[in-house]
């Protein structure tokens, strides 16, 4: 067996904090099969990572610089890595900015890795966070949160760099990746009055579909055509919209990119009764749900990499089998009368990120996106992709992105229902507009998203991003050129 690097994520530092502390039994269980001298516990960051002065790029490269000062035997026989939370973004940054191709890196095992964020970066901005980490010796982490808020540009486009050719994680890199996350939040959080302590299919600090890796991507673009429509074009184009009139949307082309570089598909289990922490049902330090966890930690450390992929399918089918008896156990669960609803834990949600940015890459602050179902079928009742909207989040950072937090499944009558397979076809409308200038004005985009398109880009613990470029068009006004 390969070393075995841990790293631990945001907020699980502090100046006195052990070993023991970050990781729980972990360690010690990993020793038991693999022995001693398996296990690397760098500690990279430490408590100093919440110092506000440092960035997800600091911490990759003050790994790079501890693998090869301290740990340069690792770099030239490969090792194994195991994350919690952000580790997964120091990690996954690190292999794009510091990894040559293969990558020293075989298997990289995320344990609730917030890949597309946590609700709990921003509340992390406030006052009761800075006080809090005035008691525990720390800062607040103020850049690492930027990029752990919901909607990071940054993040969105650490994912992206291995869809480019030539980037693949699987093939190129040789990366091997699974994900496992639970879906569950501690009892004693849910009396306080902040909502990702305790949504729904979430483990109470990462969405189950923030924590899984097998993404889609949508981009939608202007045609050449866009750059020299007339003024007078331009104002029609914008009064139909403004009098709820459909456009015709031959000015933008749409490009649904569910089929991804990532072959074969991530390995993704939601663990049974597991939450994001805790000494009881933590995902790392948990001692009731050990043997939930260990079994797909141990199958994914011992996938061995081949080209074609058969070794991570056969990982992946046994990773399905659990995430199956997860929601078989958790049909089963009984809810008391002052208890949460203990199936409605489980259900499964979907995130869709809309980024829009004008075609010079400046982020479109001002906007309005519409979600028009078609009307409801008189032959059976159909859903509504803007009615499972639950929640939605703007990126402080990024004011063009918006998040979206979609409800796609419900337990009904014993069993778990899949609202996306009854899914209504659905106009999607997104407009723009700079309210510092009459001048400027934003090509609106219409499209339509027939049933078979919705199931084939958002699925069920799944996120779906969402890449608008809006055409930004000056009057005539602002550059004029005259005869003399």
């Amino acid at each position: 067996m390969l070393p075995i690097l841990l790293v631990h994520g945001y907020s699980s530092e502090g100046q006195d904090s052990t070993v023991n502390e970050i990781y729980g039994a972990l360690p010690d269980e990993l020793r038991k099969l693999y022995g001693d001298a398996s296990i690397v516990e760098l500690n990279l960051s430490r408590w100093i990572s919440l110092n506000d002065g440092l960035a997800i790029d600091d911490i990759s490269f003050a790994m790079d610089r501890a693998l090869k000062a301290q740990y340069p035997e690792l770099l030239k026989q490969g090792f194994n890595v195991i994350i919690h939370s952000t580790g997964a973004l120091v990690v996954r940054n690190w292999i794009k900015q510091h990894s040559p191709k293969p990558s020293p890196i075989n298997n990289l095992i995320h344990l609730a890795g917030a890949n597309f964020g946590s609700g709990l970066a921003h509340i992390g901005r406030g006052q009761l966070a800075r006080w809090a980490r005035f008691l525990k010796g720390t800062g607040r982490g103020m850049q690492v949160l930027h990029e752990l808020e919901m909607g990071s540009s940054k993040t969105l486009d650490l994912h992206l760099h291995f869809l480019k050719p030539g980037q693949s994680m699987f093939a190129h890199y040789q990366v091997q990746e699974f994900c496992l996350i639970g879906s569950q939040t501690l009892a004693k959080l849910r009396p306080i009055p902040i909502r990702y302590l305790k949504e729904d299919s979430s483990d109470n600090t990462v969405r189950t579909s923030a924590g899984n890796l097998n993404f889609n991507w949508v981009s939608i673009s202007p045609t050449s055509s866009c750059r020299a429509l007339p003024a007078a074009d331009i104002s029609e184009i914008l009064d139909k919209r403004l009098n709820d009139e459909v456009i015709a949307d031959d000015h933008y082309q749409v490009k649904f990119q569910r089929k991804h570089r990532y072959l074969p598909p991530i390995p993704f289990s939601v663990i049974y009764e597991t939450a994001h922490s805790g000494g009881s049902i933590g995902i790392v330090s948990g001692t009731e749900n050990r043997h939930e966890v260990m079994p797909l930690v141990k199958a994914a450390l011992e996938t061995e990499y081949d080209v074609a992929g058969h070794n991570l399918e056969n990982t992946t089918r046994f990773f399905a089998q659990h995430h199956e008896n997860t929601f078989t156990r958790a049909a089963t669960l009984k809810s008391h009368l002052l208890e949460w609803n203990k199936q409605e834990q489980y259900e499964a949600h979907a995130q869709v990120i809309f980024r829009l940015r004008d075609q010079f890459g400046n982020d479109v602050t001002d906007f309005d996106i519409t979600l028009k179902s078609d009307p409801q079928s008189t032959q059976r009742k159909k859903h509504k992709l803007e009615s499972m909207i639950e929640h939605s989040h703007i990126n402080r950072s990024n004011r063009g992105t918006i998040v979206f937090y979609l409800r796609t499944q419900k337990f009904r009558n014993k069993k778990w229902h899949d609202q996306l397979k009854n899914i209504e076809g659905v106009n999607i409308e997104i407009s723009g507009y700079d309210p510092r200038s009459g001048d400027i004005a934003y090509l609106p985009v219409n499209f339509r998203m027939e049933p078979r398109q919705i199931r084939k880009v958002i699925k069920n613990f799944e996120t779906t991003l969402v890449d608008v470029q809006l055409m930004r068009l000056p009057s005539e006004r602002v550059f004029a050129i005259n005869p003399s």
